[in-house]
């Protein structure tokens, strides 16, 4: 599969968050042609509202909204791509409102159609069902816990990740990356002390990507 790093295209600077390879919702795979093309000529839309400004603000909060509904990073991605392109064509007035409503409405009726007998479709998390409301609010909790990741520094934040997303253990990260268990230890501590009170609220989002 093609994957589109927004550090290697042509574009303003800071138009976009900074991407990491680390991180599944700052990088797009195979973007559609409109999207690609809305974000490297900075559309605006009405109110004088840049497309790119948009994308860069609500494009890492809609995936981790969707995911709540979908249980899916790879589908949620997809989805938001859509509305995305849905809020271009539809050159909305309000943007944030038309976003949020076209993913749910997308994950709701994905959802059925998967499942058509179940008339209950909800957001989750690991505590069960959420309000839709709760699933807004904590997708821009979610991405500001996730831009806190990102700015760890490179190996704390590999290390940090390959123990909380993949689950491995001290001794498999230490395999692999050729460095002692107690450097893990040391390097996940380092992390945690710099996200303390927040860890726990990554779980829910790493169970799923």
């Amino acid at each position: 599969m093609n994957e589109w790093h927004w550090q290697n295209v042509a574009c303003t600077p800071a138009m976009f968050i900074i991407p990491s390879s680390h991180h599944p919702f700052l990088i797009i795979s195979s973007p559609s042609h409109h999207l690609f093309s809305f974000l490297l000529f900075n559309i605006i839309l009405p109110g004088h509202v840049s497309f790119t400004q948009l994308f860069s603000s609500y494009y890492r909060p809609l995936c981790l909204y969707a995911i709540h509904y979908l249980q899916n990073a790879e589908l949620a991605e997809d989805i938001v791509q859509e509305c995305f392109i849905k809020l271009w064509e539809r050159q909305a007035e309000h943007p944030k409102a038309f976003l949020f409503t076209a993913v749910r409405n997308a994950c709701i009726d994905h959802l059925r159609k998967r499942n058509p007998i179940d008339a209950t479709i909800e957001p989750a998390d690991l505590d069960g069902s959420i309000t839709d409301e709760e699933a807004q609010e904590r997708s821009f909790h979610e991405a500001e816990l996730w831009t806190a990741v990102d700015a760890l520094p490179d190996r704390c934040r590999e290390i940090l990740l390959l123990s909380k997303r993949d689950g491995l253990t001290y001794r498999e990260i230490a395999l692999r990356l050729g460095i002692s268990e107690k450097t893990v230890e040391h390097q996940i501590s380092k992390a945690l002390k710099v996200l303390r009170g927040k860890a726990n609220d990554f779980y829910y989002v790493w169970m799923i990507i």
